[in-house]
């Protein structure tokens, strides 16, 4: 539902406020009616009695004859006040009703002292009451009273209150959703100031963090979450800029070696061989070039969340004899012996396993002095499997540790030959491990370097 917020608070809280209101003026009206209706009729059987009385006087009989108004002018409201005295056969004795006003008239069991009160609504429409006892005339013969009234003002009065109640609940909505739009207004102030700050962030000042010191209780989780996700943001479009420096740096290098072979080539006639020796070192270039690319669209998919290996059940002393078998020949050029032990299996993916090992042996052998062993051994602990790969050579330095992983990143000149290699090979043993939830880590030793691949044990 599109809107303001602080409109649809206000109309909700008016709503709320406007129902309640009315509710509570509903009970209070009919407890008010009930209360008016129930003292009037105390009233009303109070000037029965007061009635049967004066008619139990011994001058009863004479007042009936010479001031028949008195028996009305003993009861309040004089001129809504209806009085009827009949005889025992019926013979109306007084009848006080000067507006002609026809109400019933309530049946009176033999030995009752007065009947239930019944209701009515007068020629105006105006509700009444009447009310019948039996009294006795002077103490000679039994009569039949009827006291009556008509409240004109009880409508006009009910009507007056009912008013009251829609404006006071009016008025208390109105008000309830002026104060909820203020409370809104100054409650949502830190969101604002939030987007404030959202609005400024760009690239170059992703680093900026939003001060939530003054902020809500409330709003605390939501500033953290916003906090972290530009911290991740700023390290990722940091890596995201230093990648890119260092690709443009990585492609620049054979792209201009290329070029200048090519100018210089043709800057004069050449012989047939030196065209093919051209041909060759061009093509040892633009291979250097496809690998490179080739390991930055792997990484690149590595990192896409919905990428699953495949894991198996594999032996880990077979797939060591894979790998190992493959770089003999290299592994006897550089006068470097394979060796190879541990036994087990290890769920992966074959396919990203042999490439992770291939990595680590190439880079082994590459860095191992002649006539040294590389190892690749096998080892479970701490609840995860060990797959080693060891060689003997020149120690990294401890700035260079941290960084091994990294992408384009090579150690100093004196551990890398620069032959073939992209950078990459190391940053694509850690992606693959990251997909199989493990991890790779160097482990160094006087004299040795070995690359751990973690796998966790199921």
């Amino acid at each position: 539902m599109k809107g303001s917020l602080t409109l649809r608070v206000s109309l909700a809280l008016i709503l709320i406020v406007a129902s309640s209101a009315a509710g509570l003026g509903l009970y209070l009206y009919h407890a008010f009616v009930g209360e008016i209706v129930r003292r009037d009729e105390i009233a009303l059987r109070g000037k029965l009695r007061q009635v049967q009385q004066l008619l139990a006087t011994p001058d009863a009989q004479a007042l009936l004859h010479e001031r028949p108004q008195y028996f009305r002018d003993t009861m309040s409201g004089q001129e809504n006040a209806l009085v009827r005295i009949l005889d025992a056969d019926g013979r109306l004795l007084l009848d006080i009703n000067p507006a002609g006003e026809r109400y019933p008239l309530p049946s009176l069991a033999d030995g009752v002292m007065q009947t239930p009160i019944l209701a009515w609504s007068s020629r105006a429409g105006a509700p009444a009451a009447v009310i019948s006892g039996s009294a006795r005339l002077g103490d000679e013969r039994a009569v039949r009273v009827l006291v009556a009234r008509v409240y004109a003002d009880r409508s006009a009065m009910f009507a007056r209150y009912r008013n009251q109640i829609v404006l006071g609940c009016t008025g208390a909505a109105l008000l309830a959703g002026l104060l909820a739009a203020l409370m809104l207004v100054r409650g949502l102030r830190p969101l604002r100031a939030i987007a404030a700050h959202a609005a400024l962030v760009r690239p170059g000042r992703l680093d900026s963090q939003i001060d939530g010191a003054q902020a809500p209780r409330e709003l605390q989780p939501l500033i953290a979450a916003l906090n972290a996700m530009l911290v991740r943001l700023h390290d990722g479009y940091t890596r995201l800029s230093g990648f890119s420096a260092d690709l443009a740096h990585e492609f620049r290098t054979p792209v201009n070696s290329l070029l200048v072979q090519m100018q210089v080539a043709l800057a004069q006639p050449r012989s047939a061989g030196e065209i093919e020796e051209l041909l060759v070192s061009n093509v040892e270039e633009l291979e250097r070039l496809a690998r490179m690319i080739d390991s930055m669209l792997f990484l690149a998919r590595a990192q896409q969340e919905d990428v699953v290996p495949v894991r198996e059940t594999l032996e880990i002393g077979e797939e060591f004899a894979r790998v190992a078998e493959f770089f003999e020949g290299m592994a006897e050029e550089r006068e470097v012996r394979l060796a190879c032990s541990g036994a087990g299996t290890v769920q992966a993916d074959a396919q990203l396993l042999r490439r992770a090992l291939a990595n680590l042996l190439s880079n082994a052998i590459r860095h191992a002095h002649p006539g040294t062993t590389v190892t690749l051994a096998a080892d479970v602990r701490a609840g995860h499997t060990e797959l080693i790969v060891t060689n003997q050579g020149d120690p990294i330095g401890a700035d260079d540790l941290p960084h091994l992983f990294e992408r384009f990143y090579r150690a100093d000149a004196a551990r890398s030959t620069g032959a073939g290699s992209t950078g990459l090979g190391l940053s694509i043993v850690s992606a693959i491990m990251a997909l199989h939830r493990g991890r790779a880590e160097v482990r160094t030793a006087p004299g040795t370097v070995s690359f751990v691949l973690l796998f966790p044990v199921n």
